[in-house]
């Protein structure tokens, strides 16, 4: 499959819902593709949905190479969407989880992580 190099090509979880124990999402994990592949790809894989989204600003913090569990995302979260309302901005889609493997990746390898919101 081809690869967009450094952290515009991180694959990336989109949460369309709470992931808990009483919950199970939906995610959406994610890869961004080079403009010019991306319906090659598409033929190639049929299983996976062809998607564009639109340029945009995130507000984002980087937890760095820590896995975070999931009541420190929900902290992160509420922090982003409080400082998004501060701004007054608005967010454009649901949080995404980036991340961004050290290559080349070994069995101890993890990833750093960017707890981010798109913004309008």
């Amino acid at each position: 499959m081809p690869r967009i190099e450094g952290r515009v090509g991180a694959a990336f979880v989109i949460y369309h819902g709470e992931v808990s124990e009483d919950s199970d999402g939906p995610i959406e994990w994610c890869r961004p593709v080079p403009d010019g592949q991306a319906e090659e790809v598409a033929a190639r894989f049929p299983q996976l949905t062809l998607r564009t989204e639109p340029a945009h600003q995130e507000a984002y913090v980087h937890l760095g190479d820590t896995q975070a569990n999931p009541p420190q995302w929900q902290l992160v979260s509420e922090t982003l969407y409080a400082w998004a309302a501060e701004q007054h901005r608005q967010p454009q889609s649901a949080a995404r989880v980036t991340f961004l493997a050290t290559l080349p990746t070994t069995a101890d390898s993890v990833p750093d992580c960017d707890f981010a919101i798109p913004l309008r």
